[in-house]
């Protein structure tokens, strides 16, 4: 008993380890300092084949020499980047030429599409930067440009033919969402999703070590009562999975995918741990829940913190939908749960205790 106690402190511990160092690697994490980002929308009229504007300009900073994730994009406003193949390239009516310029006028990155949500990685030096955005309705003199401006000459044509002038609309006045971003390159999203994958192995690990116990540490009763905990858990996770696979078909809410389908996990913990804990079967005969108690009021209580700091500077919602650090928020319901529910059922034994002797 003792070494499998000692084991799941540890574990407990990693896990509030891992919690709080999760934000390190987000997008637009409270602990990133090379994240910046703007965005805006424009109108972008198109009448008897001419753009107006020609150009859009968008100043910015970097503050130190070193590899930066470039984030860059436009399309129409309202338009869901998840889902580019919904949009016609006759809904947009132009080409957009996109290109960064330093200081001295020298350009340092270049692309174009019609519509676009994308990044890349470049080394940049301290300075002030500028990009530009250039409008074209007809092929020729997209060419022209994009042989001065974009690529080789030989290939302008190609690109000139792949992007497909003769399908664009005609005159139209339409609403383009402009997104750019800036942040070091070693701050890796996928860095972050791995933080959390092993954070997720942590906690599913620690909820069932935590139940683990000799088959004789538990009675008949507690056995029938954990059976039934873990069906309502089974079924609680079946439910919330096809929950989120409707709310991301039918984009009821303006989350990421991955978030909803990590996120389906939480409730099927939080019944199987509510259920097992108030009818006396998850801690078995000889389990103490003092120094449980107190670790799952600290997670919650850290993850609760994380996440009012989300909220506050913003990183909560990556690109006008709820990202990874929405989880810190689920995360800090369900401990702070396991906590209220042990603390109620420790005053609820009291009580019962207390009017046992009283008769």
């Amino acid at each position: 008993m003792k070494k499998k106690n000692t084991i799941l402190i540890c574990i407990m511990v990693l896990l509030l380890l891992g919690i709080i160092i999760m934000p390190i690697g987000f997008p637009k994490g409270a602990m990133n300092n090379g994240y910046s980002k703007s965005e805006w929308t424009r109108e972008i009229a198109v009448k008897d084949g001419v753009v107006t504007p020609k150009k859009l300009t968008s100043d910015f900073t970097i503050d130190k020499d070193g590899s930066y994730r470039l984030g860059y994009g436009w399309m129409p406003e309202g338009a869901n980047r998840n889902k580019l193949a919904d949009i016609n390239i006759s809904d947009v009516h132009f080409e957009t030429v996109y290109q960064i310029f330093d200081s001295n006028g020298d350009q340092v990155f270049s692309t174009c599409a019609g519509y676009i949500f994308a990044d890349t990685v470049i080394e940049l030096k301290a300075g002030q930067y500028s990009a530009e955005y250039t409008f074209f309705t007809d092929r020729d003199s997209f060419i022209e440009f994009a042989k001065e401006n974009v690529c080789a000459a030989r290939d302008a044509a190609r690109l000139a033919d792949d992007v497909g002038f003769g399908s664009y609309g005609g005159d139209a006045v339409i609403e383009m969402h402009y997104y750019m971003s800036r942040q070091t390159a070693g701050s890796d999203p996928l860095v972050s999703i791995w933080v959390f994958l092993i954070i997720l192995f942590l906690l599913v690990l620690t909820v069932f070590l935590s139940g683990l116990n000799k088959k004789e540490d538990y009675d008949e009763r507690q056995r029938l009562e954990r059976g039934k905990a873990y069906g309502l858990g089974f079924f609680t996770i079946m439910g919330s999975i096809f929950l989120a696979i409707a709310i991301d078909l039918l984009e009821l809410l303006p989350v990421q995918g991955y978030v909803l389908c990590a996120a389906s996990i939480f409730p099927g913990l939080m019944v199987f741990l509510a259920y097992s804990i108030w009818h006396e079967a998850y801690f078995s005969l000889k389990d103490k829940t003092g120094a449980l108690l107190g670790m799952f009021g600290i997670i919650g209580a850290v993850n609760l913190i994380i996440a009012v700091a989300s909220i506050c500077d913003g990183s909560m919602i990556v690109n006008g939908r709820l990202g990874l650090n929405v989880l810190n928020a689920v995360c800090a319901v369900m401990f702070i749960e396991v906590f209220v529910v042990v603390l109620l059922k420790k005053i609820s034994t009291s009580k019962e205790t207390d009017e046992e002797d009283e008769d």
